[in-house]
């Protein structure tokens, strides 16, 4: 029987091409694609050539800013990735399957589902599978989903990263998610309840930065109840150091109510916090089990992904 050949190969398409645009897509700098390569300038511009004769298309554009993929060259990026994470899957699944599935397994979650999911679907993965080991991120949507396509996470629980083709992804959506105002224990809104929500702007906030889903949530949902914009507001994206500063402090901070949950129940003083009774519903649009679409995941990874799969099900609508 022939062997089966694609013409870009036969035409002597090479690793090194692929490993080249896959460079280019991410710096837009023949030098410093080069040097992810080990290999010299002149010798990556070289193999640019050759890519570009070999694929009969003109490829890339040189600027006064480096390197512009045409959006020929865009398509050969994004399926030299695509095939060179394959390859590294190829490697990790034998490694695996060598070793009696003992393997590693890469997986992202925004800050609530991580509690709420993530750990007991590890705590169950530790019983079902012992000599698997997990790696989790934990971050927002867009930095998960980036870590995706690049091969770096088996899959996450999350939402979709915002200008990227949302058809490169394989989403499983789970429901939105409820979030709460958190101050420490004795703070003077919880003495008054009733009156809550007409003076939550006379306190300090603590918030994400400006333009992130969370912050853009609260506040369109304060201001939809007629409730005034927090006038002091401490910007930033560390959750420890949000909760920190609620603990110690008269501010009010939005976090998942699994975490405000999670910390309520299992820290006590000094550090205590407490959910803050308010009369209206905060939610953050739905996330979902996302993995890449097309892309077959190593056992251990499909393993971990039933795991968590199963986990979540209950919160599907509809279950």
């Amino acid at each position: 029987m022939e062997p089966i050949v694609s013409g870009l190969v036969r035409r002597g398409l090479k690793l090194s091409h692929l490993k080249l645009f896959a460079a280019l897509s991410q710096s837009g700098q023949m030098s410093i694609a080069a040097k992810a390569l080990a290999i010299s300038q002149p010798a990556a511009s070289r193999l640019a050539a050759e890519a570009a004769h070999i694929a009969g298309a003109v490829l890339y554009e040189r600027t006064n800013r480096g390197v512009e993929l045409t959006p020929a060259g865009q398509i050969l990026a994004r399926r030299a990735r695509r095939m060179l994470q394959e390859i590294d899957e190829t490697e990790r699944e034998l490694s695996e399957a060598g070793a009696g599935k003992l393997g590693k397994v890469r997986i992202g979650s925004v800050t609530g589902p991580s509690v709420e999911h993530m750990l007991p679907a590890v705590r169950q993965a530790r019983l079902d599978m012992p000599r698997i080991t997990v790696n989790i991120e934990v971050g927002t949507s867009d930095v998960l989903g980036e870590a995706l396509l690049q091969g770096n996470l088996d899959f996450y629980l999350g939402r979709l990263p915002t200008g990227q083709d949302k058809r490169q992804f394989e989403a499983s959506f789970i429901g939105p998610e409820p979030i709460s105002l958190i101050v420490r224990e004795g703070h003077p809104l919880l003495r008054l309840p009733i009156q809550a929500e007409e003076r939550l702007s006379e306190f300090d906030w603590v918030l994400p930065f400006e333009a992130t889903l969370l912050r853009s949530t609260v506040e369109s949902t304060l201001l939809a109840r007629g409730i005034s914009l927090p006038r002091k507001v401490l910007n930033t994206s560390s959750f420890m150091l949000t909760v920190m500063t609620v603990s110690r402090t008269n501010a009010i901070a939005p976090i998942s109510t699994a975490v405000a949950d999670f910390f309520a129940e299992n820290f006590g003083a000094p550090a205590a916090i407490a959910k803050l009774p308010i009369a209206f519903d905060i939610e953050v649009e739905a996330y979902a089990l996302i993995r890449m679409a097309g892309r077959e995941l190593t056992p251990a990874a499909q393993a971990m992904y039933d795991i968590v799969d199963a986990e979540v099900s209950h919160k599907r609508p509809g279950f």
